[in-house]
């Protein structure tokens, strides 16, 4: 995908992502609904979650053979950190997000996710040699900061905050944010098409498994099943294919703060699909975690 090396069009590919991403989350929450998922069923989330993108991994490599144009050799494919990365950023992060997602509202755990982008950035400055820790980066890591700490805060001031509901969110959204930087610093020479699909059938394996064996609910099998788990792996599989080609040309931390529109995109969508309240703490919290986004990318 040579034109994501343009700067101008990893942005655009890069919103595109972001707004697939944003629709996956009522997606799963009326997926759920339909497939009759009980509300104490994590087996049945997570089996949900593994068909989705077992179904995800196979559409990457239709992918490969429609668009791909660049020779792979198979001595060059780095296996040890596909697998690695398949657990991290599929079974791990998604088997929490799943469950996480069902605890907490559609619109609240958006604007968490917007943690990503600072997130990022730490784990960046750790792991990548050639990333600083600026004064611009810091101002926007705090002010992103009292805007997730605003989100999370009921309707008469006092904290809100559920381990297995928001924290398993936090949770999923590190691990994302660490599988962005991995990606960037060891995963730069591996065909997208190739490495996104392989982690998506190795790491979308282990959580059909244990879906399997330990859902209890009386899973609702159908048509309409069927096209909303097909649209959640066409949301994934081309995110992700985008978003691993845009890591592997652009800087981590600088492109991670598209991940920002993640929440604008799955709140206003929330709103619409699952009829949640917009409350002023979700409306504030955007307000800074945007602002966060602009001190960030400001020059």
């Amino acid at each position: 995908m040579n034109l994501i090396k343009e700067k101008r069009w990893a942005i655009i590919f890069s919103l595109m992502a972001m707004l697939l991403w944003g629709s996956a989350i009522p997606l799963i929450k009326l997926t759920y609904l339909h497939a009759g998922i009980l509300p104490d069923d994590p087996g049945g989330k997570i089996f949900i979650a593994g068909i989705r993108f077992f179904m995800a991994g196979l559409l990457t490599y239709i992918y490969f053979f429609l668009f791909n144009k660049e020779k792979v050799e198979r001595d060059k494919i780095n296996f040890k950190f596909i697998i690695i990365l398949a657990l991290i950023q599929t079974t791990l992060q998604y088997s929490t997000y799943y469950i996480g997602l069902s605890n907490t509202l559609g619109s609240l755990a958006a604007v968490i996710q917007a943690s990503n982008a600072f997130i990022t950035v730490i784990i960046s400055v750790i792991l990548i040699a050639d990333e600083k820790l600026t004064g611009r980066k810091l101002a926007a890591l705090i002010i992103g900061s009292i805007g997730l700490l605003i989100i999370n805060l009921k309707d008469r001031g006092s904290f809100h905050f559920k381990l297995t509901g928001e924290g398993f969110i936090l949770i999923a959204t590190t691990l994302n944010a660490l599988a962005s930087v991995l990606i960037r610093k060891y995963g730069r020479d591996q065909n997208s098409f190739l490495m996104t699909g392989t982690q998506f059938l190795l790491g979308a394996t282990p959580l059909i498994i244990i879906g399997v064996l330990t859902h209890t609910s009386l899973v609702n099998f159908d048509l309409k099943l069927f096209l909303m788990l097909s649209y959640g792996a066409f949301i994934s599989a081309t995110s992700f294919t985008i978003w691993t080609s845009v890591l592997q040309a652009h800087s981590a931390s600088e492109f991670g703060i598209y991940k920002l529109f993640i929440p604008i995109f799955g709140t206003i969508l929330s709103v619409l699909f699952l009829g949640e309240e917009l409350t002023i703490y979700i409306i504030l919290g955007l307000i800074f975690v945007l602002l966060g986004a602009v001190v960030l990318n400001k020059k």
